[in-house]
């Protein structure tokens, strides 16, 4: 091998070297970031509110499937700690895929809501930002859309939602019949008709689709329109014409 032969390879080593040290940092560095989100979810199921305000950009925001936008105040404002009489869904983080940029670096995955009877109560798909800051990272900013949702229906006498059938008319004219029949409870549009299930006295869900229509009552208790919550976190009130 001559000089310059050898001098080739001596090169080619080195850079293969320095490849493999700046992959095993970026692995490294991604490890970082998903332990650094469970850990800033653990904070915030447990209402450590120094730690979450440690983890958190001052400016830090999340984007929700419904558009609204909570700032790190909003965030901390309702954290509170489970309790037996009020207990919070276990919150995990599946299939995380980080990248890093140096000292930025985001992360896809999804958040997994679980309650206490063991349903995925709801499922995001998120997409994170984070920056190296003083040698520690911060969360930046968030987007969440929902994926799934798994509601608990509630048995309720059938007697207690005979205020509720009728008709309901959207701001379109778009009339909405509810009806019942023996103890099930009908949402229909047109000819399409569909079974509700109870969450509450006044909330039912729609199985084949993340849907949730809340009766309202005036200050009299008649029952005057109901709230229509679809899937992409708009709110249609319709109200109730017969």
């Amino acid at each position: 091998m001559n000089k310059r032969s050898h001098l080739l390879v001596l090169l080619l080593g080195a850079s293969c070297v320095a490849i493999i040290a700046l992959a095993e940092k970026e692995d490294t560095a991604a490890v970082e970031i998903v332990n650094f989100e469970k850990a800033r979810l653990a904070a915030f199921a447990t209402a450590d509110k120094a730690e979450f305000d440690r983890m958190m950009a001052h400016d830090a925001t999340v984007v929700h499937s419904s558009g609204n936008v909570s700032t790190k105040a909003d965030l901390m404002g309702v954290m509170r700690p489970s309790t037996p009489e009020q207990p919070l869904p276990v919150l995990t983080v599946e299939e995380p895929n980080a990248r890093i940029y140096g000292d930025a670096a985001i992360l896809i995955g999804n958040l997994v809501e679980t309650a206490k009877d063991g349903r995925r109560e709801l499922v995001l798909r998120f997409t994170n930002s984070y920056a190296k800051k003083d040698g520690r990272w911060q969360f930046i900013a968030g987007q969440l859309t929902t994926l799934s949702r798994e509601r608990l229906a509630t048995k309720l006498d059938p007697q207690a939602w005979s205020a509720y059938l009728g008709d309901y008319k959207n701001a379109s004219g778009r009339i909405r019949t509810i009806s019942a029949e023996g103890d099930k409870l009908f949402t229909a549009i047109g000819s399409e008709k569909v079974e509700l299930f109870a969450q509450s006295p006044d909330q039912f869900f729609i199985k084949q689709a993340d849907v949730l229509l809340v009766f309202v009552k005036d200050d009299s208790g008649r029952v005057v329109s109901l709230v229509n919550r679809r899937p992409n976190g708009d709110v249609i009130q319709e109200m109730k014409v017969k």
